[in-house]
This record gives C-alpha cells, sequence and structure tokens, in this order.
C-alpha cells in the first residue's frame, strides 16, 4: 500500500486519488499496484457501483516515475510490471470507470483514459502521450 493513493467508497463510488502533488502525481509501482488493488475490490464489491479516478493538486498525473521505473526494470521481468497490471485491470473492468481530468495527463496518464467510460476534463486538461512529454520510456 501506498500514501500517494487515497481510495474511498461513498454512495457506491469508489474514489481512487491519486496524492503526489509534490512530483505532478506521477505514479510509482507501490501507486500503479495500489489502484490494481482498488480496481480488484471494486469488482469483488457488490457495494461498488462506479471507480473515479482523479488527481491531488494542478496535474492529474505527470506519467510514470522514471527513477522509479528505472530501479523496477532492473529488478524484474516487464511482463510482471505493476503498471501492465494496472492496464490490464483496466481493461478487464466491468464497472463503469470515470475519470476527473485537471492539468496535465501524461503518457499512461492519456492512455488509461482511453479505458473509461466516461472522462471529465477541467478547462486546463492537457492530454499528453508519452511520444510528446519530451520524456524518453
Amino acid at each position: 500500500m501506498t500514501d500517494h493513493l487515497k481510495t474511498d467508497v461513498v454512495d457506491g463510488v469508489m474514489t481512487l486519488t491519486i496524492s503526489r502533488p509534490e512530483k505532478k502525481n506521477a505514479l510509482t509501482g507501490a501507486m500503479y499496484d495500489a489502484m490494481s488493488e482498488g480496481l480488484e475490490r471494486a469488482e469483488r464489491d457488490p457495494a461498488v457501483k462506479v471507480v473515479l479516478f482523479q488527481g491531488d493538486g494542478d496535474s492529474f498525473t505527470s506519467g510514470n516515475d522514471l527513477a522509479d521505473f528505472a530501479a523496477q526494470s532492473t529488478a524484474n521481468e516487464t511482463t510482471d510490471s505493476p503498471a501492465f497490471r494496472f492496464i490490464g485491470n483496466l481493461a478487464k473492468a466491468t464497472k463503469p470507470l470515470v475519470a476527473a481530468v485537471q492539468g496535465n495527463a501524461v503518457g499512461v496518464g492519456t492512455t488509461m483514459l482511453l479505458h473509461c467510460d466516461l472522462v471529465y476534463l477541467a478547462e486546463n486538461a492537457r492530454l499528453i502521450p508519452s511520444s510528446q512529454s519530451g520524456l524518453s520510456a
């Protein structure tokens, strides 16, 4: 578990809040694991009717935390990566997925929106695929 993902369930809505605003909500392996656990819990829990993704601060997510992913790449195979687990869980989700996007949604922050049933974009939202982020994968 990580302190950088807040999970709340209220009135049938599971809210997963990416909460690392000091790093523009850059995603670590632990954060991907926590989001996967949230999606898996939502699938098992009949009280959860919808999953909402949102970010704290001025960014939805700046994508992968490159230092964390560099460390992980030497530790395990890519097929076991927390990011692949998360994307797989998004693809398998049977409950509606909603995203509330403010500021930048970079790389996987944009990719995950393609799996959502509904995406709300704030006026300042910017969707930036990883190929345009200026960062190498």
